[in-house]
């Protein structure tokens, strides 16, 4: 009986293993291996090898068609995985009844919502505006638009009105460059107020008032400057809609700011009062300094300012109300707390507001009744609202979810925002979708119907389990189970596991329609903080930072150990994916513990640490991760760099590279040159791959036709190699 039934299971399945035999055989199917020509660096009496430096230039000849062929081959083999149609159906499915999409909603003094909008039936997020909430919604900006007239795909990266909503600025890219240029349009009419400014990728207007507002913008290279240059010197400019005159404002000039090429500056006017702030970030570095002056000052190459917090302060967040600066700090305070400073008197000692306990504090937003911050126990998050009156206490602030809590838009500090009362929250977790919440003065929250949310079934059959692992030094780490109720644990399941771990970033519990088409067959998703973030604070991303980076990997290995123990999977039947810096983390794992994975999917990963820092976005992350110019950074960055421990003949994972051509974060050298040292080294008869996007970047703005396509060719992949074992076989 029992044999018969396996054996029927075995019949019915021999259509859907020999498609899948097929595919396989075309992911191994040979293609020229890219010649190696060995470039040799010593660094500190150790000499670090580079068998595919020339990749760097990514326009010769010979290197753009190696990856035009290694890109059409992906796509081929992606696209003949009996599972990837599936995917797509069911992704295309999912996205349908999730219904709209909204992201960063702001709110002007008026009372009306500026947001982001994609419909069911939209390909790119709209500008919109509603005058309130149940006011009719209004397209301000249609990237398709420009899509139609160019062939290439656009897409907003930030926007913020005027304090009362009479205008807005937004930055426009195209083809995932984030390259965008600075447009201010009139809300009522759609008049463009000024030419569009290029190099506005961090244009993100400042506004003085209605009619004026700073911003910055990347200076012009000239011909033949070297590539580190172009996010150096950024320029500080203000602009005057009322007779279109924009001038340069002399920052770099302003000796007591003590500014080197690579920090950047928001100048802006504290609002209701006659002072200027400066605040100065130094690349990817999370402290900032806060400097105050007279706001008739800015035009003055010689204009004094005087400092209120100081990078060594610790500050890692503010807001502003009246003459009151807040700020979240880890001084004194690993997991963090807030004080406050007067700046009628900038250089006095700051008085406490939220103390020091258990709780992570993560966020901090003001409104004209109140400080507003969000805390975290691992990965739950909780609101909480302080008076602005001193000696006043932290009242929680109930909210119907736990999990995921934005407070304000992001794209900075904006000061408007504290002119008004109560707070627009968002909120989602791991099994529910994204709402935003109107938090008043008084009362309690309420759903501002943005979007409305929809009724996607199965999401009651989900459960997200959180645990906590022991690392291999005794630290425990938290990690997300998410998974159908009464799944059995059998050591079959295909388990994706998913982590990051840089600049302190955590990966907060998020809704994604996507996830379900996993889950829903049968798929465990598991998603890691290890140390690198900044879940339980400070001291946690210190000990995965650096010199301690290893610790990183680390913990992830003993979560996917973890995974194996607890009879959720095996090794063959666990992968891993990781983004940016976690496509780093993506190729630590690989080259560590090639054993412990069947698949591993490092997305616009950087591979090359040592040589990072020579491309355009390196200077901004030496504060993160380390220079080559001092031994102790250098020894962490080749500690961390994946390209250079792949060894030959060894039998590395299925891997699926992902990047866009267009990124301005990580070149796109670095994920080539890993492929091409992958494909050279491994012994075992499993893929490697490399999809390429030619009209995409880094992902911010991918368009929903491109996000499904990678996301189908990454879950198919995936499952592909973790489920196809016991595809037959299961009961």
């Amino acid at each position: 009986m029992q044999a018969s039934r396996w054996l029927r299971r075995l019949i019915a399945a021999l259509p859907w293993l020999a498609a899948h035999a097929a595919a396989l055989a075309q992911s191994t199917a040979a293609l020229p291996m890219a010649p190696v020509r060995n470039v040799q660096d010593s660094y500190f009496g150790t000499v670090v090898d580079d068998p595919y430096r020339y990749f760097e230039n990514v326009k010769d000849p010979e290197v753009a068609a190696w990856m035009k062929a290694q890109a059409d081959h992906a796509q081929r083999v992606l696209g003949a995985l009996p599972e990837r149609r599936a995917f797509y159906d069911r992704m295309v499915a999912l996205e349908a009844a999730s219904g709209e999409r909204v992201n960063r909603v702001q709110r002007s003094a008026d009372g009306s919502l500026f947001y982001l909008h994609r419909g069911v039936g939209d390909n790119q997020f709209k500008l919109v505006v509603r005058a309130r909430p149940d006011a009719t919604m209004r397209v301000l900006v249609d990237p398709e638009v420009l899509r139609a007239k160019t062939g290439h795909s656009h897409a907003i990266n930030w926007f913020r009105p005027s304090p009362n909503g009479r205008y807005v600025g937004y930055g426009l890219s195209a083809g995932g460059s984030e390259a965008a240029s600075l447009h201010v349009i009139d809300v009522k009419t759609g008049r463009e107020m000024i030419s569009p400014i290029a190099r506005g990728d961090y244009a993100v207007p400042q506004w003085i008032d209605e009619h004026s507002f700073t911003f910055q913008q990347l200076k012009l290279l000239a011909p033949g400057t070297p590539e580190v240059e172009k996010y150096r010197d950024t320029l500080t400019l203000r602009a005057d809609l009322r007779g279109g005159r924009i001038e340069t404002l002399p920052v770099r000039q302003w000796k007591d700011l003590a500014l080197t090429p690579d920090m950047e500056v928001a100048l802006r006017r504290l609002p209701g009062v006659a002072q200027a702030s400066v605040l100065v970030g130094d690349g990817v570095r999370n402290e900032i300094a806060f400097f105050v002056g007279p706001w008739t000052q800015v035009a003055n190459p010689k204009a004094r300012w005087t400092r209120v917090i100081g990078f060594d302060d610790g500050v890692v967040g503010y807001g502003v109300h009246e003459h009151t600066l807040y700020a979240l700090t880890h001084q004194g305070a690993p997991r963090f707390r807030i004080v406050a400073y007067d700046l009628q008197q900038p250089t006095q000692p700051p008085r406490e507001v939220v103390a020091a306990s258990d709780r992570v504090i993560s966020d901090l937003s003001v409104s004209a009744d109140a400080l507003y911050f969000s805390a975290r126990d691992g990965n739950a998050k909780r609101l909480w609202r302080v008076a602005h009156r001193g000696g006043a206490k932290p009242q929680e602030v109930p909210l119907p979810v736990t999990g995921q809590i934005f407070l304000g838009a992001g794209y900075g500090n904006d000061f408007n925002a504290s002119r008004q009362s109560g707070l627009i929250v968002g909120l989602q977790s791991w099994t529910q979708p994204l709402q935003y919440l109107a938090v008043p003065a008084r009362g309690p929250v309420r759903a501002l119907g943005l979007p409305q949310l929809p009724t996607i079934a199965g999401l009651d059959e989900l459960q997200a389990d959180e645990v906590l692992v022991k690392s291999h030094d005794g630290a425990m780490v938290p990690m997300s189970i998410i998974h159908k109720k009464g799944m059995k644990r059998d050591g079959r399941n295909p388990v994706w596991l998913n982590a990051y771990a840089s600049y302190g970033f955590t990966i907060d519990p998020a809704f994604s329609p996507a996830r379900l088409a996993w889950l829903e067959r049968g798929g465990v998703m598991a998603v890691a903080n290890p140390r690198g973030s900044s879940v339980f604070g400070h001291d946690w991303y210190l000990a995965g930072k650096q010199a301690t980076k290893p610790n990183t990997w680390k913990d992830v290995f003993a979560c996917a150990e973890y995974l194996v123990r607890e009879g959720w999977t095996t090794p063959a039947h666990l992968g891993f994916s990781g983004r940016s810096a976690g496509g780093m983390l993506a190729g630590m794992v690989l080259t560590e513990r090639p054993d412990l994975f069947a698949a591993v999917v490092p997305n616009v990963g950087v591979h090359d640490m040592v040589r990072m820092e020579l491309t355009p976005n390196g200077p901004s992350n030496i504060p993160e991760f380390g220079t080559v110019a001092n031994e102790p950074g250098f020894r962490a960055l080749l500690a961390m760099s994946p390209y250079h421990p792949v060894k030959d003949g060894t039998a590395y994972p299925a891997v699926l590279l992902t990047h866009g051509i267009n990124d301005p974060c990580v070149e796109v050298w670095a994920s080539t040159k890993m492929a091409a040292r992958l494909l050279a080294a491994t012994s075992s008869a499993k893929p490697v791959l490399l999809r390429l996007d030619y009209d995409s970047g880094h992902g911010v703005g991918n368009t929903r036709a491109q996000q499904l396509e990678e996301d189908a060719d990454t879950y198919a992949f995936l499952w592909s190699q973790l489920a196809a074992k016991d595809a037959a076989a299961r009961p």
